[in-house]
């Protein structure tokens, strides 16, 4: 079924454009030392990734001041090396190269396709808790071809706060029904309709340890199997 079609497009990034769990896990089999196992990789950046998500929430609640999301991953990141014993035989320039495999996550295997596709038709750009610095890193990194980088460091807000929402449609000089969200992740989109933008849903099994399929599909303006599918029913 055909929708009315926004003007632009904005994209969650990690997990949606890029499969940060293999991308981050391969980056540590190459850095950490000891040769760590295949299960002690999956719980790294598991545990790392978690970092993030409770500092958003703790955030998003008043219970953390504003910090961009490489220093949350740097902190994050130096708590995990101590517990597991790896802290000891890493130096301070090793520790940040770790740290930079956020900014080097690898696209799903239709993003790139999807994304070139989609720009053709639809202003493209990311709506990122990751600061602008990573995400024009991971841009040029994995040839992500945006038109615009909204980053948390620009709002100094972080999703799913109502206003990083609306601020990204003020800076397209854009009404919220002219903006559609693009996400794998069901709380990122419901947010997003609550301010009125269009809601796409691109489903993302991989991103996950164990898949459970989204209660609110039907809220959604549109489901889609990856980018290109996205495109096709656009």
């Amino acid at each position: 079924m055909k929708i009315n079609n926004p003007k632009a497009l904005i994209f969650d990034v990690f997990g949606t454009v890029v499969d940060w769990r293999s991308s981050i896990k391969n980056g540590l089999k190459e850095l950490i030392p000891n040769n760590p196992s295949e299960q002690d990789l999956e719980s790294f950046a598991v545990e790392w990734r978690k970092g993030y998500t409770e500092f958003i929430q703790d955030f998003n609640s008043g219970k953390e001041q504003w910090k961009k999301i490489d220093d949350v991953h740097y902190s994050k990141l130096i708590e995990i090396l101590k517990k597991e014993n790896y802290f000891e035989f890493l130096n301070d320039s090793q520790k940040k190269e770790i740290n930079l495999l956020w900014h080097k996550l690898n696209p799903w295997p239709d993003t790139v396709e999807g994304l070139n596709l989609l720009k053709n038709k639809y202003s493209i750009g990311t709506l990122s808790n990751g600061n602008f610095s990573l995400l024009l890193n991971m841009s040029k990194y994995s040839k992500l071809k945006w038109d615009f980088i909204f980053s948390g460091d620009i709002f100094k807000k972080y999703k799913t706060n109502p206003l990083v929402y609306k601020e990204a449609c003020s800076y397209l000089d854009l009404a919220e029904g002219e903006v559609a969200l693009v996400a794998a992740h069901e709380n990122d989109l419901l947010a997003a309709k609550n301010v009125g933008l269009k809601t796409f849903y691109v489903e993302r099994k991989n991103e996950f340890s164990y898949y459970k399929k989204p209660e609110n599909l039907d809220n959604f303006d549109l489901v889609a199997e990856d980018f290109i599918d996205l495109y096709n029913k656009l």
